[in-house]
């Protein structure tokens, strides 16, 4: 009965005294009995309230059971911390290939982070951009390499009575891919601590980095490419290069036609409000087309530096673009960017021609021989479908400013004309006698060159003498210069020739026209003389291949009358033979074929007009029956 009452007592909450006891220890045992039910430990609980006897009393399972209980402890320790730790600081992430992440990274270049870093890595340096530091204390030195901290190591600094750690990753690179070993890299990570619990903090010190990233990069126009595929889950334009910024001033073209330009792109910017209330999507697309050398893609750079924009360019012909990876360029361009493809008639060919052809020109890169016409090469993976959804498809992006290039504008798809797509067309024509005239007063303003006679009078010089004496050399060259005949880029490579020399210019460019001029001919004369011999080799293919069928068809029969040097065509199958010795002539299609005439119809069996073989001519005689 003792024994009875106290596992009563035990099972009524573990204590042998009344029912008041019982009860007040109830609770307690009801809630260790609920952790042990949700941790699995009710069959540990039951061993440990053994007496000593049976399996509880084994010192060996009482000593595993205690260490499962203190690991379920620790868990358990841990699991309360994890959900009701004191957050003391703030982090953040910014992932390569966002322009956050190049406000960062231009930031502790900035706040001079790198003092406290001992690693670097070293690059001659180029136009890409690599945010390196400057070593030299003396402003005057040209330093010949670029020094890139790596902050591989975290970086402890103080700003605005906040302290702040800073820590980056490295990408890594993909030793396989589609395209071949090697793969493509992934972008690297900056994760910056910041030990307060202010949330405004980060985005302040986000704000100051983009507003101090822009003051940086005002004298160059940032150009984003990209050169290989990225395999991250980030996707990123891995080539940047600093150029510095162009003046409109050195852009020459007829009238006002830069002024609309640049207007009509202000106002794009500015009415994004209107674009949402209107239902219209806000974005742009311009088309600059006309010949090379005249000047498109130095426009679009001129056009970036003045409304501080930043370039993505992306080429569509490289291997590894197709429309997802298009599609993902797209997307990773920023609001208030400029993404530009250039010359998209080479790049880019419309799917419906791959089923045609084109005339005969084994000038023309992308095109392969066949018979008599040439087929063109698809050099681009991406479809004309999948280029119209990043320009106003489902995968289109909002804000932004396409431009596109090309020579040949006739060769352009209408359906990537139509607007909404292409909204502005704008055309570039060979310089014109104006252009020549602003092209010469740009290499030759008056504060830099003086005349080289006034320099030989060896007198003082003023700027009413040197711009008289310009203004008569400007007249001069611009006379010289004939309309629509050269590009601005071939005057400039003519006036380089002659630098702070104008007087040279204007009394040379006669000579140079005449001498462009011939040497134009003469390329054309060239041209011309390497279709004829590719004609001729493709006829004189043709005949042959002519020959060699008939020859199978016949199955070597007996001779023929040679045709164009060769040894002879046989008869067709149903072709009469010859009698008296009469000799067998070439049937008058064939004959036809060979030489390119036209046959007459034959008249039983035989024709009645005489057969032209290579300048020779043999009568058709009937035969009769002896």
């Amino acid at each position: 009965m003792i024994r009875a009452r106290r596992m009563n007592a035990v099972g009524n909450g573990g204590f042998a005294g009344g029912p008041g006891a019982a009860a007040s220890a109830g609770g307690l045992f009801d809630f260790s009995s609920s952790i042990t039910r949700i941790f699995g430990l009710s069959m540990f609980a039951s061993l440990l309230t053994g007496n000593g006897e049976g399996v509880g009393g084994n010192s060996s399972l009482k000593l595993i059971m205690l260490g499962m209980l203190v690991e379920f402890g620790r868990r358990f320790v841990q699991w309360v911390i994890e959900r009701f730790r004191l957050q003391y600081s703030i982090t953040a992430e910014f992932s390569e290939g966002d322009p956050a992440y190049d406000w960062i990274i231009n930031f502790i270049t900035q706040e001079k982070v790198w003092r406290r870093s001992r690693d670097f890595r070293v690059a001659a340096k180029s136009s890409q951009r690599r945010w390196a530091i400057s070593t030299a204390n003396d402003s005057q030195v040209i330093e010949s390499a670029e020094y890139v901290p790596t902050y591989d190591l975290p970086q402890l600094f103080w700003w605005k009575r906040y302290w702040i750690e800073i820590k980056r990753t490295k990408g890594q690179t993909v030793g396989m891919s589609p395209f071949g070993p090697g793969g493509g890299p992934s972008g690297a990570s900056i994760f910056l601590t910041i030990y307060t619990l202010d949330m405004s903090i980060l985005s302040k010190l986000v704000e100051a980095a983009k507003k101090q990233y822009f003051e940086v990069s005002r004298p160059h126009v940032i150009v984003h490419s990209v050169t290989a595929h990225s395999y991250g889950p980030k996707f990123y334009w891995n080539n940047v290069k600093r150029k510095p910024r162009r003046p409109l001033s050195s852009i020459i073209l007829p009238g006002t036609t830069l002024d609309e330009l640049i207007a009509d792109i202000r106002d794009f910017l500015k009415m994004e409000d209107w674009y949402m209330s209107a239902g219209i999507p806000h974005r742009r697309g311009y088309l600059l087309f006309g010949p090379p050398g005249t000047g498109k893609s130095s426009t679009i750079h001129a056009i970036a530096g003045e409304l501080k924009m930043e370039i993505y360019s992306v080429s569509l012909a490289a291997h590894f673009v197709d429309d997802t990876f298009l599609e993902q360029a797209v997307s990773s361009v920023p609001k208030g960017s400029i993404l530009l493809i250039e010359d998209i008639d080479c790049a880019f060919s419309r799917e419906e021609d791959d089923d045609d052809f084109a005339p005969a020109n084994p000038f023309v890169p992308g095109m392969v021989m066949g018979r008599h016409n040439q087929r063109r090469q698809r050099r681009s993976a991406v479809t004309l479908s999948g280029l119209l959804n990043i320009l106003d498809g489902v995968g289109s992006e909002e804000g932004k400013i396409f431009f596109a290039t090309t020579n040949y504008v006739d060769s352009l798809d209408t359906a990537l004309m139509r607007p909404g797509r292409i909204d502005r067309k704008v055309e570039y024509t060979l310089a014109t006698q104006e252009q020549a005239a602003a092209l010469f007063n740009r290499f030759y303003p008056i504060n830099h060159v003086t005349p080289e006679s006034l320099l030989e009078s060896g007198k003082p010089v003023t700027d009413e003498q040197k711009a008289a004496t310009l203004a008569k050399l400007t007249e001069q060259f611009m006379a010289c210069v004939p309309d629509h005949e050269f590009s601005t880029a071939e005057l400039q490579g003519f006036l380089l020739s002659c630098k702070m020399m104008p007087e040279k210019a204007a009394q040379g460019v006669a000579g140079w026209v005449a001498d462009e001029r011939r040497q134009r001919e003469e390329k054309k004369a060239r041209i011309e003389a390497k279709k004829r011999r590719q004609q001729e080799k493709a006829d004189k293919a043709e005949v042959d291949k002519f020959q060699s069928t008939l020859a199978k068809i016949n199955g070597g029969g007996f001779g023929a009358t040679p045709v164009n040097g060769g040894a002879g065509i046989p008869p067709p199958p149903n072709a009469a033979k010859p009698t008296n010795g009469a000799t067998l002539v070439v049937p008058p299609a064939a004959e036809a074929q060979a030489n390119g005439a036209k046959a007459k119809p034959a008249v039983n069996g035989t024709n009645s007009d005489s057969a032209t073989v290579n300048g020779d001519v043999s009568e058709n005689e009937s035969t009769k029956g002896a």
